[in-house]
């Protein structure tokens, strides 16, 4: 049974997005800042230095079984060997009261903003889901290859914070029906490591 909850994340959008989505989907006795917390790292580099040093000061808890959820961006990586390095960077320090669970988000988090084309018009209201429901990249956001520019190409430049906020807020409420298989593996793989 885990007392604590670190979630490890490589910018500040995905805190956004998961800010509205973790409350969905965890247990009533989970509360934001109080016994689960997100951590936005600046980027790829940050987030693996800072996993080992994280990993090592919360073994010495040895009283609290503490989880670490750590999420990070497919971009151009291999996805299996971006997975097995970031789990080799966990066993390495990690003590016997550690958990971890590894997601890696394809390839981008806009992928998640694909899988929701009725969430995008919602935040967008310039974009008119109907018309584009059909397209490959909204049946296989994953599929896409940089999904950060396939949504700049449909509702134009954004300010990457606040669309996660916006966004975040409206893909919680349809979350179980988003085509992002990486939004859907992380759904399931959170709701079986906090049980």
């Amino acid at each position: 049974m885990l007392d604590r909850i670190e979630i490890l994340v490589e910018e500040p959008s995905m805190v956004e997005v998961l800010k509205a989505l973790l409350p969905q989907i965890m247990p009533d006795k989970w509360i934001l800042n109080d016994n689960y917390f997100i951590r936005p790292h600046e980027g790829k580099s940050d987030l693996k230095r800072s996993i080992p040093r994280k990993i090592k000061a919360f073994s010495k808890w040895k009283d609290c079984n503490i989880g670490f959820i750590i999420l990070q961006d497919q971009d151009s990586n291999n996805c299996k060997q971006l997975k097995q390095e970031l789990q080799a960077l966990c066993q390495q320090c990690a003590g016997p009261n550690i958990q971890y669970l590894i997601r890696i988000v394809c390839h981008e988090l806009e992928a998640w903003y694909l899988g929701d084309p009725d969430a995008i018009e919602r935040v967008f209201p310039r974009f008119h889901a109907a018309q584009y429901k059909t397209k490959k990249i909204f049946k296989d956001p994953d599929g896409c290859q940089n999904p950060k520019n396939e949504l700049k190409k449909i509702v134009g430049e954004y300010p990457q914070i606040q669309t996660a906020r916006s966004m975040g807020e409206v893909l919680k409420s349809n979350f179980q029906n988003n085509k992002s298989t990486s939004l859907q593996q992380l759904i399931s793989g959170v709701i079986r490591f906090v049980s």
